[in-house]
């Protein structure tokens, strides 16, 4: 590997919640509207909060900025609270789709790919990602 590759790398972040206003506002009249259909039903301060709560943890990666680093060394995915490190040997096989890749460390289909996949989103450099993770994984299924 040259000098040249060895400091070559990707980074970009994503927010979806900022980067769609339409989805957003339905995401939130959803999360509204479901607080007040679980207080209509049970009267509870409680549940509400904790029907909202829920929600929001579900949708937890929709609602915080996430940043990707691609390098010589592997993947790097952070969130407000979550680092999560990868080197390119852990994956076999990457899927690219229109909103993101998948990063899969099985050499064929497996049940367990949503589980132990990495996903990135794109943001605005769909080419740029498929073309690094294409130099470092063989081949796209």
């Amino acid at each position: 590997m040259s000098q040249n590759e060895a400091d070559e790398y990707l980074e970009w972040s994503v927010f979806p919640f900022m980067e769609n206003l339409r989805r957003s506002i339905i995401v939130v009249a959803i999360i509204v509207a479901v607080a007040v259909l679980v207080y209509l039903a049970f009267k509870e301060v409680f549940l509400v909060v904790l029907s909202v709560a829920i929600l929001f943890a579900s949708l937890y990666a929709y609602f915080s900025r996430t940043t990707y680093r691609l390098d010589q060394s592997g993947v790097t995915v952070r969130t407000m609270s979550v680092k999560t490190a990868k080197g390119w040997s852990h994956f076999k096989r990457f899927y690219p789709d229109n909103r993101g890749i998948t990063l899969s460390p099985f050499a064929g289909p497996s049940r367990l790919e949503p589980f132990r996949s990495v996903r990135l989103l794109y943001g605005s450099n769909k080419d740029e990602v498929v073309a690094f993770v294409s130099k470092r994984i063989g081949g796209d299924a």
